[in-house]
């Protein structure tokens, strides 16, 4: 006897706000119902993908919740406290760069502990099987191949933004004043650490060698480094300046926010190098306005990719056969120059920097060095006299 298949179904939600899918019949196009104000409303998706029905289904169970539809605490699942908070002012005010991520990492998270999982029901074992899942690569996950282990600081990086958008749930209230969730289920729970995170620095003496072995690999490159060594920016800040920003009569450059990691804009002095660098360019290229200080070779109407200055920096450290950094390329030149200006006031280097947060000099940028160690030992800046 032939077995007849039954047309598929699922509901998502709890009862009061819930969205059913369905098929009508075998094969036909998948419908959508769901309930306002007492009457059901039914409308077909126009497809038969399952996979996106599933994920349109969430979505509007998200709509439906920020529209005030019968809302309770226990409903809300990890799928749509996600939707919600990539939805928030919070998020959305951060750099698109900065939301792609977060929003990947958090979709990493929740992916691996189940869209339609409760968040009330959230605890520390499920924190330690996501730790224990990413450190030995045991599946894959949301962007990430199975077998690919990471250390402690990635994973805690995935967590944080989990941790991030339940304490946003918990501040966030509905029209009728009512929060999202009461309290944050993992509030208290230690993510994992890195106890030797690896922060390299150049040394000036490396610096020197590669600045050498620049103008070999391309004549942008050796701009590159002066800039970056110069000015301790990111490599978004200075890779998108154009001729507008470099005020070389003023000695100023200006960088704008929207390659500001931290989105803020600043006029700040440039020292006699990075002028003069830039001097020698500028009549090399004979640009002016908004052509691109760091022109791509193909396109010189567009900044260069910075996966291409990566590969330069790195044909540079070979030419100049100094050991490639491990845990980092631009960014160690950013912590040299934080470090060559340990014993200035943290506020004027956060400030010279680009930094927002001066913590993050102190914990992330400015590293221990020997010579002011020793400073430090012999050379005591003040001597208590004894006197009470």
């Amino acid at each position: 006897m032939k077995r007849t298949r039954l047309p598929w179904s699922k509901s998502i939600g709890q009862r009061g706000h819930r969205v059913r899918l369905y098929e009508p019949r075998p094969n036909a196009p998948i419908m959508r119902s769901i309930w306002v104000n007492g009457k059901e409303n039914r409308k077909s998706l126009g497809h038969r993908d399952r996979e996106l029905a599933t994920r349109q289904g969430y979505e509007l169970l998200s709509a439906l919740l920020a529209n005030e539809l019968a809302f309770s605490e226990e409903s809300l699942t990890l799928g749509m406290l996600r939707d919600l908070y990539v939805k928030s002012p919070r998020h959305l005010a951060k750099k698109a760069g900065t939301r792609k991520h977060d929003e990947s990492k958090l979709k990493r998270v929740v992916t691996f502990l189940g869209p339609s999982r409760n968040v009330v029901s959230l605890s520390e074992s499920d924190v330690q099987r996501f730790v224990t899942a990413r450190r030995v690569g045991e599946k894959e996950l949301e962007g990430v191949k199975a077998g690919k282990t990471v250390q402690n600081r990635t994973i805690e990086a995935d967590l944080m933004l989990l941790l991030a958008a339940l304490n946003w749930s918990v501040r966030e209230r509905s029209a009728n004043g009512r929060r999202l969730l009461r309290e944050n289920p993992l509030i208290g729970v230690k993510l994992p650490r890195e106890r030797n995170p690896r922060r390299p620095v150049l040394s000036h003496a490396e610096y020197v060698k590669v600045l050498g072995a620049a103008s070999s690999v391309h004549r942008l490159l050796e701009l590159a480094l002066i800039l970056a060594e110069g000015t301790g920016r990111r490599i978004s800040a200075w890779r998108n300046l154009t001729w507008d920003d470099v005020d070389l009569p003023g000695a100023s450059i200006r960088w704008r926010a929207e390659f500001d990691k931290k989105g803020y804009e600043q006029i700040v002095p440039m020292s006699r190098p990075v002028a003069k660098a830039l001097r020698a360019v500028r009549k090399l290229q004979a640009a002016i306005g908004a052509a691109p200080v760091f022109p791509a070779p193909k396109d010189s109407s567009r900044p260069c990719d910075r996966h291409l200055l990566d590969n330069w920096l790195r044909r540079a450290f070979k030419n100049a056969e100094v050991a490639l950094p491990m845990g980092g390329l631009w960014h160690t030149l950013r912590r040299k120059w934080a470090t060559e200006r340990k014993g200035y006031p943290i506020k004027d280097v956060a400030a010279a920097g680009g930094w927002r947060d001066e913590r993050t000099i102190l914990t992330s940028y400015q590293q221990v060095d020997a010579d002011t160690v020793k400073r430090v030992v012999l050379h005591p800046t003040q001597r208590l006299s004894g006197a009470k």
